[in-house]
């Protein structure tokens, strides 16, 4: 059997100023990335469903800190979780 929580999440860094912060306004909170194609068809990269201006071209979001960002978020939460569970 499994089953899934919905917990609050954010990007420490990235979601800190935005102004749908908060327990009203942002809906989803950070649940993964999200893989787009422009009316180009060049591959944009999206990490907030209400916040289309945060997406950008693969190879810029690749040399970002965003990966980094998301892998530390990542591995604080499967830390957090596996403590609490023993």
């Amino acid at each position: 059997m499994y089953f899934k929580q919905i917990r609050r999440v954010r990007l420490p860094a990235t979601c800190a100023g935005c102004r749908f912060n908060n327990d009203t306004d942002c809906h989803e909170g950070f649940y993964g990335v999200r893989l787009y194609r422009d009316r180009r068809g060049d591959y944009q990269v999206g990490v907030c469903i209400q916040r289309m201006d945060l997406c950008r071209p693969l190879d810029d979001f690749l040399r970002s800190g965003l990966p980094e960002e998301i892998r530390q978020l990542r591995q604080q939460e499967h830390d957090q979780l596996t403590t609490s569970s023993r």
